[in-house]
């Protein structure tokens, strides 16, 4: 401890105030070195100043240890019978489920399976007998006279960055982005396909990808009217996304408190990084919402080893499954981090050093739960573990074909994969992904702030899991590791990491670990100084982490995007004018050009997904001569060739230049075709 505190309080604020300095230069290439030293000496000025400080909240809590019972004992006489039907089921769906098809058979020969096997192994509160009846009395509704309605400040605290998040996600939803690019296309038409009738479990178009969007995004259809679009899409995501929120929190308390929980939150709500990815209207988004919980349960499963945490674990990570690719990283940091656990345990067990953090995993009992857990994860997973089994080449591809490359050599891949690990870990501070529908090229994906929390925070970790043995601090860190593999094991294609969303699962994480330096200083800083002026300066910070990320997205990114996607809207808008006056969609054209617009979302944009009236061949436009019916053709403005056979073939007709709202990149040239009079 410090005999110096408020020196050791000044080191922590001036350190973090000099990192800052440094961040705001390495983005500029003049001062880049300069930025990194600046960046350096704050780190290492904060450290100091941490490592005099007295220790902080050093063990996670614990409640009181409540003693539960199976819902179904296995002495009952039923009890193997049910395990009969359990079984059965499973096998029945297994079978059901054959030839990529969700059938009625199948779909509830799977649920009835996986419904029996969460009674048969879950667990109540040993004492609801005397608790739950009582108060559910008392909740009745003829037993009470008034009603009152108590609002905790946590739970004020939690609406509120909740508002914060829904704002950040649905605000200017309609117009911000607009425009789509071919992989909402892709989804649309898969969309399509679920509201007329198609029930797959893989989706194969576009090289495959897992059924939940598709299937969420059409009731979202039937239950709100919208039309087969963007915002359709956008909403379901969007929806997703809040939704990480509160279970960020959960995940932080759990762990740390409720302060790193609500900071964690806040990071998360206003986050440019979850906030970008979340309204393109793709998957992006689903891998740090089931991620989450996933890891949630988990941690509460190894601090009081209750069988209903195992089985949620799994239930949602097979959930999971069915959703993203980068998903199927998450089994595999649940076995390391039991692994991890168990040498922990076994360290502590042979040192003779009591675990006031969790239970121990030296028990039959805790690895038997873990088994159950992992049984809820597979019969969660069975309609796409049945689809594996059948099409292993469609299922492995995407994945496969980013991971692995025949050309490559061991040591090329070792060197690919730390040089990827390297390109990774520059992203947070330095330099980000470069697809530029994702984010704005080469942005890291945090703001200046959150930045350089991150760094401290993992500084904070290293020094809490070195000085003070705190497990957690292991766990954070394999975890965060593990859930950029999808991007770092990208051996066959480098340029595509880092990955903005590959690595959506790591959010969670790093929220948290930037949230630990905020709650650290506040707790420090309140013992020097009155509690308002604390909660200034802290808000303050908080404060400035908003309108950087509301400015990245809002202001930046929404420029940068209008002037990157190709104007599809504006397009499908000439032609729906055009259809609904004097002619149809039938007889409007769209001449491709390379890299221009993608055909099907000017169909989809206006009203007809499906729709693919495309002119890939300027000679198709012979065909046309003798149709009578006027005709409207949507040309780039720099295709020549396309624009003079259009004249020749119908010197009748008009052609304009369509100026674009976005600025004359985006114009685009029209030509219309009068009808011909009708010969009597």
């Amino acid at each position: 401890m410090s005999r110096f505190p408020r020196l050791s309080l000044a080191c922590l604020w001036v350190g973090l105030l000099i990192a800052w300095r440094g961040q705001l230069l390495l983005s500029v290439d003049e001062t880049t070195a300069t930025g990194g030293w600046l960046f350096l000496g704050g780190v290492v000025i904060f450290g100091a100043g941490m490592a005099a400080m007295p220790h902080v909240e050093r063990n996670w809590s614990r409640v009181a240890q409540r003693p539960f019972l199976p819902l179904f004992p296995r002495k009952r006489p039923f009890y193997p019978i049910l395990a009969g039907f359990c079984i059965g089921f499973a096998i029945l769906a297994y079978i059901g489920l054959a030839h990529n098809q969700f059938t009625p058979s199948g779909t509830i020969a799977w649920l009835t399976s996986l419904l029996l096997f969460l009674l048969l192994f879950a667990e109540y509160p040993a004492d609801w007998r005397t608790t739950t009846p009582h108060h559910l009395w008392r909740l009745a509704p003829w037993r009470r006279t008034e009603w009152t309605i108590r609002i905790r400040r946590e739970h004020l605290i939690l609406f509120t960055i909740l508002l914060l998040a829904a704002f950040f996600r649905f605000y200017r939803l309609a117009e911000l982005p607009l425009d789509m690019w071919s992989d909402q296309a892709e989804k649309l038409l898969d969309v399509n396909d679920v509201l007329n009738g198609a029930r797959p479990i893989f989706f194969e178009r576009n090289t495959g990808r897992e059924a939940v969007q598709f299937y969420l995004t059409a009731v979202i259809i039937r239950l709100t009217g919208l039309p087969v679009g963007f915002m359709a899409l956008k909403l379901g995501t969007t929806l997703i996304s809040l939704l990480t929120v509160p279970l960020v929190y959960l995940l932080g308390r759990e762990m740390y408190g409720r302060s790193l929980g609500w900071v964690a939150a806040t990071l998360t709500a206003v986050s440019h990084w979850h906030v970008a990815i979340s309204r393109v209207g793709l998957r992006f988004p689903f891998t740090p919402a089931f991620f989450t919980p996933v890891l949630f349960f988990l941690v509460r499963a190894f601090k009081y080893n209750r069988r209903n945490d195992w089985l949620a674990c799994g239930l949602t990570l097979g959930i999971g499954l069915h959703t993203y690719i980068p998903m199927r990283i998450v089994p595999l940091l649940l076995v390391v981090l039991c692994f991890i656990k168990a040498i922990w345990d076994l360290n502590e067990w042979y040192r003779k050093r009591p675990n006031s953090l969790e239970t121990s995993s030296l028990t039959i009992t805790f690895w038997q739960n873990a088994t159950l857990g992992g049984f809820a994860a597979l019969l969660t997973f069975l309609p796409l573990g049945r689809y594996m089994r059948d099409n292993p080449t469609m299922f492995w591809y995407r994945a496969a074909t980013r991971a692995l490359s025949d050309s490559l050599t061991p040591a090329d891949l070792w060197r690919i994969f730390w040089q990827n690990v390297k390109n990774a870990l520059l992203m947070f501070n330095y330099r980000g992904d470069v697809v530029p529908t994702n984010t704005i090229p080469l942005s890291p994906v945090l703001d200046t702030v959150t930045g350089v929390l991150f760094v401290l925070g993992i500084v904070y970790l290293l020094w809490q899991l070195i000085r003070w043995r705190d497990r957690r601090s292991l766990y954070l860190l394999i975890a965060f590791f593990i859930m950029l593999m999808p991007s770092t094991l990208s051996f066959a294609f480098p340029r595509e990491n880092p990955s903005v969303v590959r690595t959506g699962g790591a959010i969670p994480l790093v929220m948290m670990i930037a949230a630990m330096p905020v709650v650290f200083l506040y707790r420090q800083t309140i013992r020097y100084l009155p509690r308002a002026g604390t909660a200034v300066i802290t808000g303050s910070l908080l404060l400035l982490i908003i309108w950087q990320n509301y400015t990245w997205y809002f202001i930046d990114y929404s420029h940068h995007y209008r002037q990157t996607v190709w104007n599809t809207t504006e397009m499908a808008q000439v032609a729906r004018g055009f259809a609904d006056s004097i002619g149809d969609m039938t007889h409007v054209y769209h001449v491709a050009y390379p890299y221009w617009a993608d055909t099907r979302l000017i169909g989809i944009n206006a009203g007809l997904p499906g729709w693919e009236n495309a002119i890939t061949d300027i000679q198709q436009l012979d065909a046309h001569r003798n149709d009578p019916a006027p005709k409207l053709y949507l040309l780039h403005v720099d295709d020549r060739a396309a624009q003079a056979r259009l004249r020749l073939l119908f010197p009748a007709g008009h052609l304009w230049r369509h100026h674009s709202v976005i600025g004359p990149q985006k114009d685009f040239m029209v030509y219309f075709v009068p009808g011909e009079p009708e010969q009597h």
